[in-house]
């Protein structure tokens, strides 16, 4: 199998968690960016991550990536045996995509070299991110991971944007949201630290800061 992705991809990272944790191999094609119009041959909506599979099938979205992967090699599984506590990831991996994520991603463009910024619309992203925060924090448990005290698909999903929000909204003038959500910032320091999380989530933030300095 071979899993095309962006380097730094909040998207294509949670995949490569869940690769590593399973000890799944997999080989990683970095897509270049600007994605170049070849890669809509691979998938017509021109966004990574892209897994090819064993049998052919060129499979994007990246839950489905890793639905399709838990599926293949269950064991181990980073799916909750309970159905409340798979019921309760699934549920703050939907709260991160269709609630976090469309505001969290208002702040990228402001990121490019000679954007014009209006601050009181940078503030209210940071507002809105910062709700978004608190509404995930209400779902975690206290426990060193998002549900069922190990790793699991909501832990996948979670990690990468947070480490990218660390380093963004501070360079654009906000507070950093995942400190100052106390339940978040202690989920985020412990779970940052598994043996699974902690590499694939240091290559990718050296990477994202390497291309903020430049």
């Amino acid at each position: 199998m071979k899993l095309y992705t962006l380097k730094g991809s909040r998207y294509g990272t949670r995949c490569l968690i869940q690769i590593a944790a399973k000890g799944m191999e997999v080989e990683i094609e970095t897509v270049p960016f600007p994605v170049p119009e070849s890669f809509r041959a691979l998938n017509p909506l021109m966004l990574v991550p892209v897994l090819h599979t064993d049998d052919g099938m060129l499979l994007p979205e990246s839950q489905v990536i890793c639905e399709y992967l838990e599926d293949l090699c269950p064991d181990p599984s980073l799916r909750p045996i309970d159905p409340a506590e798979c019921a309760r990831m699934r549920l703050l991996i939907r709260l991160f995509e269709l609630h976090y994520d469309p505001v969290a991603r208002r702040l990228f463009p402001l990121l490019r070299p000679g954007v014009s910024r209006d601050h009181d619309e940078v503030d209210a992203i940071g507002v809105e991110i910062a709700n978004r925060i608190d509404l995930i924090s209400s779902y975690l448990d206290g426990r060193a991971y998002a549900v069922g005290g190990h790793l699991s698909l909501a832990d996948c999903a979670l990690m990468p944007p947070f480490m990218q929000a660390r380093i963004i909204c501070p360079r654009l003038g906000l507070n950093d949201p995942i400190g100052a959500n106390q339940k978040i910032a202690d989920y985020y320091e412990r779970t940052r630290d598994d043996t699974y999380v902690k590499p694939v989530l240091d290559d990718a933030e050296r990477y994202i800061r390497s291309v903020l300095r430049a």
